[in-house]
């Protein structure tokens, strides 16, 4: 008997300690989110587990104009498919007035959620980035060693913020959500995340192939500190989030120094999403202010093209998604399981879509499930 109760605090104790020796510690953190909550990986609900900076709303906000024919209910025609991928939110905003502002009554606490908007704090991010440059802090084509001295010499002199920005830095930190000891899973679960990049090199130079990965991301952040005097979130907040009229508090997940894991894990409701899909539509413009140039905007939002391996990239700009559906023209926030922020430029059109899961497949290097959420948008305009 005592043997046996040894061996059940002597198991967890060996397995604590190689975890840690092996790098892999963060595991436990990920096992409590995600394992014993009965998911495969992280969810949008996962903000009660984090430490997080908060991202002050607006002292003086600035509410949607609600539209004569504003709901905050669907159509029955497509409850079932909200329900089977567990949809949290829908927000429609046409032409600067919200049609809709819809969340589920079968999730719990859906009507007040702040939920993970995963990888569309990658294009938060750009945004970061973008108002840096509008303040002449720095240049998309500055060289990155000028700011981060480890990419001096060798490949990565190449290295320009605009290769990062297109995710063509040419290092190879992977991407997979999947792995529970791979570089996202570490750097979403563990400590010292900015720390961890510096552990990865360029092989054989920057700029192509284009490869999607999030550890561009990071090092967008290390960048933009040596320029700021503040942590990303609070720039971001007083630099995007504030002069947008945010109505709530967002929040933004940090690790154990204070960095934002800002590839990912920024939390907000679809309203408020959605006055980041207004400043893509407006380029920039919050109200009367150009709070990121214009010309930065452009930029953003335009496709990288031919690059040095014969490939085209017309998908992508700088962390934003790119394509064209019913001939429209558009520009998205992608996040993990279906977290959409949709502009459509032509039609005024925000869409925000949150939720647990989506439809899977890909249409033209996008998610399928971003042009249903296009769909939902204009059969909804059409049926007001």
């Amino acid at each position: 008997m005592k043997k046996a109760a040894f061996s059940l605090i002597a198991a967890p104790a060996l397995l604590f300690v190689l975890a840690a020796l092996t790098d892999n510690g963060h595991i436990w953190q990920g096992i409590r989110e995600c394992y014993l909550r009965g998911y495969g990986n992280a969810q949008v609900d996962d903000l009660q587990f984090k430490t997080f900076r908060t991202i002050h709303a607006s002292k003086h906000p600035a509410p949607w104009p609600i539209s004569p024919k504003y709901a905050e209910s669907i159509p029955a025609s497509v409850l079932d498919s909200t329900e089977r991928f567990g949809t949290v939110a829908l927000a429609i905003v046409h032409r600067d007035s919200l049609f809709l502002d819809w969340t589920s009554d079968r999730i719990p606490g859906a009507d007040t959620m702040r939920t993970n908007g995963f990888s569309m704090a990658k294009t938060l991010t750009a945004l970061a980035i973008g108002a840096a440059v509008t303040d002449s802090l720095l240049s998309v084509d500055d060289p990155v060693s000028q700011y981060l001295p480890r990419f001096q010499g060798g490949p990565g002199a190449g290295l320009t913020i605009r290769h990062l920005l297109q995710m063509r830095s040419g290092i190879q930190f992977g991407e997979s959500y999947k792995s529970p000891f791979g570089f996202m899973a570490k750097s979403t679960y563990g400590h010292d995340i900015l720390d961890r990049t510096a552990e990865y090199a360029i092989h054989e130079g920057a700029g192509a192939p284009w490869q999607y990965q999030g550890g561009n991301t990071l090092i967008l952040q290390e960048i933009l500190l040596s320029v700021i005097d503040v942590p990303l979130g609070v720039w971001f907040s007083e630099t995007i989030w504030k002069p947008l009229g945010a109505e709530q508090d967002a929040a933004w997940d940090i690790d154990n120094q204070g960095h934002e894991r800002n590839y990912c894990c920024f939390y907000s409701r679809a309203r408020d999403y959605a006055k980041l899909g207004k400043l893509m539509l407006d380029s920039g413009r919050a109200g009367s202010s150009q709070i990121i140039s214009r010309a930065f905007m452009s930029d953003m939002m335009s496709p990288i093209g031919e690059l040095p391996d014969g490939s085209s990239i017309e998908h992508y700009g700088y962390q934003v998604w790119l394509g064209t559906h019913r001939g429209h023209a558009f520009s998205s926030m992608h996040g993990l399981h279906g977290q959409y922020i949709v502009a459509v430029h032509d039609l005024d059109l925000v869409v925000v879509r949150t939720g647990f899961s989506q439809p899977k497949g890909k249409r033209r290097n996008l998610d399928v499930d971003v042009y249903y959420t296009i769909d939902f948008a204009l059969n909804f305009l059409s049926g007001t």
